[in-house]
């Protein structure tokens, strides 16, 4: 990873770290923020050791969530994101190629599966949802929303789709709405909803990376073929 990496990566931790003490939040929440802006941003910059990082930071967060009553947050960090975490990181070690060279896009089927088995997922988890807090609810929007955009992008990543760190972008902004509402009304959680803003960011960057890249690249070659 260059120099500027780490750099940006240690402003990410600084943000989040300043805006956990400012906003009072519990020292578990802060370090669950912590490791999990570790995770993501390793992730984004297809370094798989980054996975570790994301087994403990699921743990942890699926024990937060379960604490601030987010309860599809909960079952998402224990019983997908943990594992998954392990099995995307035994994956991407196990090519011989560069991470970022095997990522690929999803073509037209497996596009429309995708939004389809969403859209369900949505509906399912919000009836779930509405009948354990007695009614559809804001909380149960928000929770809901952020859980269907991780799912899908946590499967997405383990497959090796770009397509995932779109989703992922969708991901990062509803955790930031969640843990913005859990810190209105709860009063913690603001580093949590910070780390998700540098979540959404690093999703943002790697989607560039990732199609950015990819058109350069096709640019080069109908240029080479040109001539």
């Amino acid at each position: 990873m260059e120099k500027k990496n780490y750099i940006l990566l240690f402003l990410q931790i600084a943000a989040i770290a300043v805006s956990g003490v400012l906003g009072g939040d519990t020292t578990f929440a802060l370090i669950t923020a912590l490791i999990g802006i570790t995770f993501n941003f390793l992730v984004s910059m297809n370094i798989a050791s980054g996975f570790l990082f994301g087994f403990v930071y699921a743990v942890c967060n699926g024990i937060l969530a379960w604490q601030t009553n987010v309860y599809a947050t909960f079952v998402f960090m224990i019983f997908m994101q943990a594992p998954m975490a392990l099995y995307s990181l035994r994956k991407w070690h196990g090519k011989k190629k560069e991470t970022e060279a095997i990522m690929k896009k999803m073509d037209r089927r497996e596009l429309t599966s995708m939004v389809v088995g969403a859209i369900v997922l949505f509906v399912i988890m919000t009836g779930i949802l509405s009948a354990i807090n007695g009614a559809f609810n804001a909380n149960v929007l928000f929770d809901t929303f952020f859980f269907v955009c991780s799912v899908t992008a946590c499967i997405g990543l383990a497959a090796c789709y770009k397509n995932a760190y779109i989703v992922n972008l969708g991901s990062g902004i509803g955790g930031t709405i969640l843990w913005l509402y859990k810190a209105i009304t709860m009063e913690t959680g603001i580093s949590m909803a910070v780390f998700f803003a540098i979540v959404a960011l690093n999703s943002a960057l790697a989607v560039q990376q990732q199609y950015g890249k990819s058109s350069r690249r096709a640019a080069v070659e109908f240029v080479e073929q040109g001539t």
